[in-house]
């Protein structure tokens, strides 16, 4: 993955589009033969560019649904008998090649069929990059532990992975003056001055911080590193190392598995207040219910109609995007 991204590709873009092709091929019964068709066309498609970082474009969300688009599209066409390349991901053109031309084959196939790297998916308690949540927990944890106020601070220092670091840390001067959404959800600095802030950190977060000037005043007295510590317990955990210097001494604390990863999971209330604070103003509450209701139980749904149908916002819903010029 390190080289994957240090080519500038966005995985989630690139490998995404295998999954869902793998996934709708799944569900429409494919042989092997149509599988591997599948797999060639998703590779045709597999595109993606991390240059969104550079100047906060939008680029990222399209990348998401786009890699679905695009398996879906791939594994419709294998359906009807079209023909995709062989050897897609190992071949002498093939993904691989192209995209990590050092990656270890034999990874890819370790433990196939008996270990699911979907039983590892982690979810998200903060809408930020995810190399920074091991921080933010650590922050959180130190501000309510020590009675924290964000104006004794004089100085944080975060230790990230060096991965992390390179996206969420470099340029020092770019993170910690960001301009809109973008840049603060890929800036340790911003996230690390709201959790500061706050004690928390949700999607409404951004458009009053990216405009508070104590926020951005924090921003520039927090700085990221590569920490050795960190950086030994990658890439199994994202961890942080946080530092926080007071008038009053120095607060230190490690994270090794940030909230919301497997064995570190949110709760159920946890889950759902995230779930009401993104859908809340687009859904009422009996809709938010209802849909609630019909996730929980996706693996028993025959109707993926009924389902869509319960996503369709109130008539006086509008769009959020923030940090955005509307």
């Amino acid at each position: 993955p390190s080289e994957h991204y240090d080519r500038g590709f966005h995985p989630t873009a690139t490998c995404g589009v295998f999954g869902a092709a793998a996934a709708a091929g799944r569900i429409f019964g494919f042989s092997a033969e149509q599988m591997a068709d599948a797999f060639g066309l998703a590779a045709s498609q597999a595109a993606g560019s991390m240059q969104f970082l550079l100047d906060g474009a939008w680029n990222k969300p399209w990348h998401t649904g786009y890699a679905a688009m695009g398996g879906l599209i791939a594994a419709s066409c294998a359906a009807e008998g079209f023909r995709g390349a062989r050897e897609s991901l190992e071949g002498k053109y093939g993904f691989l090649h192209g995209y990590a031309p050092n990656a270890d084959h034999a990874l890819a196939v370790a433990d196939l069929g008996e270990g699911w790297e979907t039983m590892d998916i982690a979810v998200k308690p903060y809408p930020s990059c995810r190399y920074g949540h091991a921080a933010m927990d650590a922050l959180i944890d130190l501000r309510a532990a020590n009675d924290i106020d964000f104006k004794e601070i004089e100085s944080v220092e975060v230790g990230l992975p060096r991965t992390g670091w390179n996206l969420i840390g470099d340029p020092e001067t770019d993170k910690q003056n960001p301009k809109n959404y973008v840049d603060g959800q890929f800036s340790m600095p911003f996230v690390g001055a709201v959790a500061l802030r706050d004690g928390k950190m949700g999607w409404d977060s951004y458009e009053p911080h990216l405009k508070d000037d104590d926020t951005l005043a924090l921003c520039r007295r927090i700085r990221a590193v590569v920490d050795p510590r960190v950086e030994a317990e990658f890439p199994k955990h994202m961890g942080g190392l946080v530092r926080v210097r007071t008038g009053r001494g120095e607060f230190e604390k490690m994270v090794v598995i940030a909230r919301g990863e497997p064995e570190n999971f949110m709760s159920a209330a946890e889950m759902r207040a995230k779930f009401d604070e993104l859908t809340g103003p687009y859904l009422d509450d009996g809709d938010r219910d209802a849909l609630a209701g019909a996730l929980l139980g996706l693996d028993t749904c025959t109707d993926m109609r009924g389902l869509l149908a319960l996503t369709r916002p109130r008539e006086d819903a509008h769009l959020r995007v923030a940090g955005s010029d509307d």
